[in-house]
């Protein structure tokens, strides 16, 4: 590519390549970051068990790594199918994937239907970022107005995990009010996680309307129309010319993520609640959460097996106890609504009539029940009793609220500051990038100081400065999210044409997505059990291990970065 003056303005069309790509980068985090906030609602209603089972917490491990090998495995296949078919072809559909698939995943009624949906939409957003930033790459030919253009529309990235936690404590709050969706019994019609999924549609619309109006990558789209656009080939990503390129690149992308997975995403649910000033919650959780785990285990090894037997032998037994689950949970919700200070006098009558309506159907419920299981009183039993611990089960979670509600504002108010610190990083980097510094010393600007960062946050804020550690996640936010920035200007620059989408897809997907976001499992798994401590204390050390050995392995590797000064050649 030849740079053109550095004075021309950018055109209308420009304009709208910027928009899109803004759009499109601030939902890939919007989308990814629903997760954490609805995956254990979700999960839990689509099994039919309480939040804190263990189980449901199984399912969201085994979601993390079955999404994560998906993305990484299409998103290497979908930087492929951009440099055999075409940037904005590709772009449009994986934007269509993940913001189609949230719908879907919001109307699902088994685990297995939620868990193909959310991996289409990791996929979606895997394929997404690659098709922008190659296609941003090569629609601005002047050098200094493409990395502005790549720099700023990323930042819009950090904006969307903003916009996710806003639009989730909206619902939240309006869940109840909103129209009912069409799920079957005994799944709620206002759970909040599946309108948070609904929202995934926002971006379709408008880049729906603005795609028509932008052009396909002239330099691609002239290359192919002359003959000379060679196949695209995961075999030459690890040709001599290319390996070093291919490497160094996926290891850089998996010490990134590596660092926010196998740290920063830790931070809010498994190391703020060890924090010292949440002491106090945690020694009122402690009981409640021993009496949950024994509820528990009752459920799983005495209530489950009897009820499941009881369904299997009496036909419409199963239909009767989910239209019971379904009158109990509305039962449950209209008590909340009478008993919440915060309600007002209308919705307190619309709660007192609803408890009334309920009360009576459930003991219509109770006869049909009575009738149905007159011939085998041992179905009755297993139906009731597991219907009184799930019961207790919900009595416990109400007793844990005050604290847990504490635990998990302070836990919000941390994952906020992480989210602002990586805001300013890439807008940082969107201003660095512009200047004369050589790319390997800029991507040191940001090592360098997080490799004692993630150490004093990590072990001396978080055990005997807790009031600063906001600000430590911040900084440590600040030097991983805008070595994201950093590769998503940096890739399109060096490999060719022909392999561009498919070099940046392996670095990305495979070396960041794929190897990763797996630190979460070494930090829980592997490094923390080894430490001293709590389980706050063994996750919280393990973060620092992890973060800080990443961030040294990244630091040697920037040496070993390749020259731009070919780039684009074939």
């Amino acid at each position: 590519m030849n740079s053109s003056p550095a004075s021309r303005g950018l055109t209308f069309t420009q304009w709208l390549v910027i928009l899109i790509a803004a759009i499109g980068f601030a939902f890939d985090t919007y989308e990814l970051l629903m997760f954490p906030l609805i995956g254990g609602p979700a999960v839990a209603e689509l099994l039919q068990l309480p939040a804190n089972n263990p189980i449901v917490t199984e399912w969201l491990g085994k979601m993390l790594w079955i999404t994560a090998l998906c993305g990484g495995v299409f998103g290497l296949l979908g930087g492929w199918l951009t440099d055999r078919f075409g940037r904005k072809t590709v772009l449009a559909a994986s934007i269509a994937l993940y913001s189609l698939s949230p719908a879907a995943a919001a109307l699902s009624t088994t685990i297995e239907q939620f868990v193909f949906f959310r991996s289409a939409t990791f996929v979606g957003v895997c394929v997404e970022f690659v098709a922008a930033i190659t296609w941003l790459a090569e629609l601005f030919p002047d050098k200094k107005q493409r990395e502005k253009a790549l720099g700023w529309t990323q930042a819009f990235a950090s904006i969307g995990g903003l916009m996710v936690t806003g639009v989730n404590v909206w619902i939240l709050s309006h869940a109840s009010t909103l129209p009912a969706l069409p799920v079957s019994e005994p799944f709620n019609a206002h759970a909040s996680w599946r309108y948070l999924l609904l929202t995934g549609l926002l971006p379709a619309l408008p880049i729906a309307l603005l795609l028509p109006f932008v052009p396909e990558s002239q330099a691609w789209l002239e290359r192919r129309k002359s003959g000379k656009l060679r196949r695209p080939s995961f075999g030459e990503l690890f040709s001599p010319a290319l390996r070093r390129t291919t490497l160094v690149t996926a290891a850089l992308s998996a010490c990134a993520y590596a660092a926010a997975f196998g740290a920063l995403q830790l931070t809010p649910t498994r190391i703020v609640p060890g924090l010292p000033d949440m002491a106090e919650q945690r020694q009122a959780l402690k009981p409640l959460q021993d009496e949950a785990k024994a509820l528990n285990i009752q459920l799983l090894q005495t209530n489950l097996p009897a009820f499941t037997q009881a369904t299997a032998d009496l036909a419409g037994l199963k239909e009767l106890a989910d239209k019971r689950a379904k009158v109990r949970q509305g039962i449950t919700a209209a008590r909340r609504s009478i008993e919440n200070p915060k309600s007002s006098d209308e919705d307190k009558t619309r709660g007192s009539a609803q408890l009334g309506s309920l009360t009576n159907s459930l003991a219509s419920l109770d006869k049909e029940l009575a009738t149905l299981t007159s011939a085998k009183p041992d179905a009755r039993k297993a139906v009731l009793d597991r219907e009184k611990t799930l019961g207790q089960l919900a009595s416990n979670r109400a007793k844990q609220e005050p604290a847990d509600n504490v635990v998990k504002a302070r836990g919000n108010q941390v994952q906020l500051w992480q989210e602002l610190g990586g805001l300013l990083g890439r807008i940082a980097l969107a201003v660095l990038v512009v200047t004369a510094i050589s790319r390997g010393n800029l991507l040191r600007l940001f090592i360098g100081p997080g490799i004692l960062l993630f150490v004093i946050t990590y072990v001396d804020l978080f055990r005997n400065r807790p009031e600063l550690f906001q600000w430590g996640i911040a900084l440590c936010g600040f030097m991983t999210v805008a070595q994201f920035s950093y590769m998503g200007e940096f890739l399109p620059k060096v490999f060719p044409l022909h392999l561009r989408a498919t070099g940046g897809s392996f670095a990305t997907n495979v070396g960041g997505r794929m190897i990763g976001t797996s630190a979460a499992f070494v930090t829980t798994s592997f490094v923390a059990p080894l430490l001293p401590g709590s389980t706050f204390d063994q996750v919280a050390l393990g973060a620092a291990i992890v973060g800080t050995t990443v961030f040294v392995i990244g630091f040697c590797l920037s040496f070993l970065l390749p020259s731009t000064k070919t780039e684009g050649a074939e």
